[in-house]
C-alpha cells in the first residue's frame, strides 16, 4: 500500500473505532481542507495527501492557518458506517457553517443551505439536517462540504458535526435547546485602542491598536495581543483568577471584576492617544497573593511597566503595556511620554474622572427615566463615545458601527449620523460636532458617476455624505467585489437631521446659561455645503413620482430596482427641515424648492400606502410589498411625515406588527420575514423605532412596553445593546455593541420622557 493511502486508511480506521457500537458518528477532528472551488473536489477518488491541508473541525479556517480568507473552500472527511447503523435511516447534522454550503456524500449532493454569489444568502447558525440515502452509502464514505464565506470568520465552526439515526434526532434538538445561553464578550476602548474581554473566564481575548477595521483598503488592523489572563499565586500554588462577579463601572468604559476582596480593572486610558492597556489589581495591603499576567504577543514592539500604590489599607498594582507598530524604540518613547504625567496618567480614579467629565453635559433625564432606564441610557452614551475615533488624522470623530466583528468596525454614514443626532439630543455636543467634522473632512464623490456599458450610474451630483462607507483614513470604501457591494442614500437626509438636532441643543444650552443664540448664525457655516451637496442632491434624486430613485447596477444587490421608500420617507422630513434652514438664511427660492420637493416625496410615500390599502391588509403584504415597505416605515410617524391617527400612520404600525413580528414572542421584530439568518433574528432597534412611533401616535402604554422590553434585554448584560438577538436561545450576534441600537435607545428615551412629562402637566 502506498504511503498516501496508508495515511487515509489510518484516518478511516480511527473513525471506525470511534463509530463501533454507537448511535451516532462524530465527524469532528481532522478534515482535509483546500481554499478555492473545483467541482472535481466532490469526488471520492482524490488523494488528499496531494495539495490538500488538514485542519481541525470545528473551527474557523482563519484560525487554522488561513487568515483574511473569504470566498470558497472545501472540506473532505472520510468515515466508516458501522454494521449496527448500516441499514438505518441516517441524517447528517451540522451547525455553525459560515455562511453557506453544498454537501456531497460520495460525490452526490445531499443538501444545501444558504446561497452562493451573486445572490449570497447567509445561514451562519442555521442547523443543517441532510438525509443520507441508502443507495449512495457504502461502508467507507467520503463527505465533501463546499463552503462559501462572505466575510469575517469562515468554515464549519459549530459544535455539532455528526451522523445520527433519524429516530435519535430529538436528542440533538434537546442538546441545542438545553445549551446555556452564551455570555457575549465585553469591549473596552478609548477611541484609539480596543480590546475584547470574556466575562466567563476573565480573559482578554484580543487587543487591536486601532478602533477601525482598516486603515486603508489594503491595510487591515490586526490583533496585537491575545489570550491575556490573570493567575493567582499563593501558598497553595498557582491558579486562574475567575471572577465571582463582573461588569462595567457605571458611567465608564472600565471593566471591573471581583473575587472575594480582590478587584481587577481593565481599561485603555481615556486621555491618551498612545496604544496603552492597563490591568489594575486592587487587594488588601496585607494580602500576600500575587496576581500575574499570561498572554500572547501576536505582534512585536511592546513595553511593560509595573506601578504600585497603597492607600486606606489597599494595594493597587498597575500592569501597564504600551504598543507601537513601528519598533521597540517608539514603544519605549510612548511609555515614557505616557508616564511623564505621573500617576495621573494611569490611576484608576483619574480614568473614572475623565469619563465623568466627558459625560457631564448629559442630563440622563433624572426623575423622568427610571433607574434601570438611566443605567441603559448612560451605557448607550458610553458605548457611542467608545466607538468614536479620538486619534488625530482624517478618521478623528468617525463613529464605527461596531467594535466586533472586525468587518463592522467601519464607519457606516447612516449609523454614524444617527449617533451624531443622538449625541446632540443627549447634550454631548462636543462629540456630535466631532462627528459632523469628520463628514466634512472625509473623502467623497467616488460614486458621483459610474459609466458602464454606455449607461450612467451613481449619485450624479457632487455630494458631501458618502452613499458607501468609510475606512480608517476617511476614504470612501472601494468594493473589491461589485456583486457584494452596498450603496445607500439614507445617510444624506440623516446629515440634515443631525445638524438640526445639534442646532436645537446648542440653542437650549445657550438659553439655560443665559447666553445669546442665533439660529441663522449657527447654520451659516454649514449652509453652503449642506444646501449644494446634500439637500440639492436629495431634491434632484427624486424621480417624476417623487420617489428617491435607486440604481440597479453596477454596485450589485445594495441598490435594488425598487424605489427607495424608506430613504424617500427620510428625505421628505429632511427637505422640510432644510427649507427651514433656507428661511433662516433668507434663501427664498431654496426654501420654496425644498418645501415643494418635501411635499412631493411625502405624497409619493402616502400614494404607495393608499395603493396598498385600497386592496390589501397590511398583514397580507406580498413579498414585493414587504421589500417596498421597510420595517422602519414607522419612522414616518415619529418624524411627522404621517399625520397622527391617519390611515398611513395606522398602516405603518400594522405593517410592522403583522409583517415583522416574530411568532410566539413578545416585542421582538425581524428585519425581513423571508430573509437569511441575519434578517430573521430579532432586532432591538426595530422595537425602539416602533416605540417612538407609538409614543408620538399617543399610545404611550404600548410605547412603554416596547421600551421596557429592550431595557430588560440590555440589563441582562451590563446595559449593553446588541444588533441581533436569537429569539430561541437569547444569544447575541451581529454588531456588538451596536452603534445604531445605542443611538436609537437614547432617541427613544428622550421621546418617551417628553411624553411622560406632557401627561403629568395639568
Amino acid at each position: 500500500m502506498s504511503r498516501p493511502f496508508l495515511f487515509l486508511a489510518l484516518i478511516v480506521l480511527a473513525a471506525s473505532l470511534q463509530a463501533q457500537d454507537t448511535t451516532s458518528i462524530d465527524l469532528r477532528g481532522l478534515a482535509a481542507f483546500r481554499v478555492g472551488d473545483d467541482d472535481v473536489w466532490r469526488s471520492k477518488y482524490i488523494d488528499e495527501e496531494q495539495e490538500w491541508n488538514f485542519v481541525t473541525v470545528p473551527g474557523a479556517w482563519e484560525t487554522s492557518g488561513f487568515p483574511l480568507t473569504d470566498g470558497f473552500a472545501w472540506y473532505r472527511v472520510r468515515f466508516r458506517i458501522p454494521r449496527s447503523m448500516r441499514n438505518d435511516s441516517l441524517l447528517l447534522v451540522m451547525s455553525g457553517v459560515d455562511d453557506a454550503d453544498e454537501t456531497f456524500l460520495n460525490g452526490v449532493l445531499v443538501g444545501k443551505t444558504g446561497a452562493f454569489p451573486p445572490h449570497v444568502r447567509s445561514e451562519i447558525r442555521s442547523l443543517r439536517v441532510y438525509p443520507l440515502p441508502r443507495f449512495i452509502r457504502e461502508e467507507f464514505n467520503l463527505l465533501a462540504v463546499r463552503v462559501y464565506d462572505a466575510g469575517d470568520n469562515g468554515g464549519i465552526t459549530g459544535k455539532i458535526f455528526r451522523i445520527v439515526r433519524a429516530d435519535s434526532m430529538h436528542h440533538v434538538l434537546d442538546e441545542l435547546i438545553d445549551a446555556p445561553a452564551s455570555e457575549p464578550a465585553r469591549y473596552i476602548s478609548n477611541g484609539v485602542m480596543t480590546s475584547a474581554w470574556q466575562p466567563d473566564s476573565a480573559m482578554l481575548l484580543w487587543s487591536r491598536p486601532r478602533l477601525y477595521d482598516r486603515i486603508s483598503p489594503d491595510l487591515p488592523t490586526e490583533t496585537v495581543l491575545s489570550r491575556l489572563s490573570l493567575t493567582v499565586e499563593n501558598g497553595s500554588g498557582t491558579q486562574a483568577f475567575i471572577p465571582a462577579e463582573s461588569g462595567f463601572l457605571p458611567g465608564t468604559g472600565i471593566l471591573h471584576a471581583r473575587n472575594g476582596e480582590t478587584e481587577v480593572f481593565w481599561y485603555h486610558p481615556l486621555r491618551t492617544k498612545s496604544r496603552i492597556l492597563i490591568i489594575a489589581v486592587r487587594q488588601p495591603a496585607d494580602d500576600d497573593a500575587e496576581l500575574g499576567l499570561q498572554f500572547v504577543f501576536d505582534r512585536p514592539y511592546w513595553r511593560y511597566e509595573e506601578k504600585k500604590e497603597e492607600s486606606a489599607g489597599l494595594r493597587t498594582t498597575y500592569h501597564i503595556l504600551a504598543y507601537n507598530a513601528c519598533c521597540t524604540e517608539l514603544a519605549d518613547r510612548d511609555m515614557e511620554d505616557f508616564l511623564g504625567d505621573g500617576s495621573a496618567a494611569y490611576a484608576l480614579d483619574s480614568d473614572i474622572a475623565a469619563w465623568q467629565a466627558d459625560l457631564a453635559e448629559a442630563a440622563y433625564l433624572p426623575g423622568v427615566l427610571t433607574a434601570d432606564e438611566q443605567s441603559v441610557y448612560r451605557r448607550a452614551l458610553v458605548t457611542m463615545l467608545q466607538m468614536q475615533v479620538r486619534e488625530s488624522g482624517l478618521s478623528q470623530g468617525q463613529l464605527v458601527a461596531a467594535l466586533h466583528p472586525a468587518s463592522k468596525a467601519v464607519c457606516l454614514p447612516a449609523s454614524h449620523l444617527l449617533a451624531a443626532e443622538a449625541l446632540a439630543v443627549s447634550g454631548l455636543t462636543t462629540a456630535a460636532r466631532g462627528a459632523l467634522d469628520f463628514i466634512h473632512r472625509a473623502q467623497h464623490d467616488r460614486y458621483k458617476l459610474y459609466d458602464v456599458y454606455g449607461r450612467e450610474h451613481g449619485v450624479g451630483f457632487p455630494y458631501l455624505v458618502s452613499p458607501g462607507r468609510y475606512d480608517g483614513s476617511g476614504n470612501e470604501w472601494q468594493w473589491e467585489d461589485r456583486e457584494q457591494s452596498v450603496i445607500r442614500y439614507e445617510a444624506m437626509p440623516r446629515y440634515i437631521m443631525a445638524l438640526d438636532a445639534l442646532r436645537e441643543r446648542a440653542r437650549q444650552q445657550a438659553l439655560t446659561s443665559g447666553a445669546a443664540f442665533s439660529d441663522s448664525a449657527f447654520i451659516a457655516p454649514y449652509w453652503s455645503r449642506m444646501s449644494r451637496e446634500v439637500a440639492d442632491v436629495l431634491m434632484y434624486r427624486l424621480d417624476s413620482l417623487g420617489l428617491l430613485t435607486q440604481d440597479d447596477s453596477p454596485w450589485g444587490e445594495g441598490m435594488s430596482d425598487l424605489p427607495g421608500v424608506y430613504a424617500t420617507l427620510l428625505t421628505a422630513h429632511a427637505l422640510h427641515v432644510a427649507a427651514g434652514h433656507a428661511a433662516l438664511m433668507h434663501q427664498d427660492l431654496k426654501q420654496y424648492l425644498y418645501d415643494e420637493a418635501a411635499t412631493r416625496a411625502r405624497q409619493a410615500v402616502l400614494g404607495l400606502i393608499d395603493g396598498v390599502l385600497s386592496h390589501e391588509r397590511a398583514d397580507s403584504l406580498t413579498a414585493l410589498e414587504t421589500r417596498l415597505f421597510h420595517p422602519l416605515i414607522a419612522d414616518g410617524i415619529a418624524l411627522g411625515v404621517f399625520p397622527p391617527s391617519s390611515p398611513a400612520a395606522r398602516f405603518a404600525l400594522d405593517a410592522v406588527e403583522s409583517g415583522y413580528a416574530i411568532e410566539d414572542t413578545v416585542n421582538l421584530y425581524r428585519a425581513e420575514p423571508g430573509g437569511d439568518w441575519f434578517a430573521r433574528q430579532a432586532r432591538p432597534q426595530i422595537a425602539l423605532r416602533l416605540a417612538r412611533a407609538y409614543a408620538v401616535e399617543g399610545d404611550l402604554t404600548r410605547a412603554e412596553a416596547l421600551f421596557h422590553s429592550v431595557t430588560r434585554e440590555a440589563l441582562r448584560h451590563d446595559g449593553v445593546l446588541p444588533e441581533l438577538v436569537d429569539p430561541v436561545t437569547g444569544n447575541w450576534y451581529g454588531d456588538l455593541p451596536s452603534l445604531a441600537t445605542a443611538a436609537d435607545y437614547v432617541l427613544t428615551a428622550e421621546t418617551i420622557a417628553m411624553k411622560r412629562l406632557e401627561q403629568e402637566r395639568p
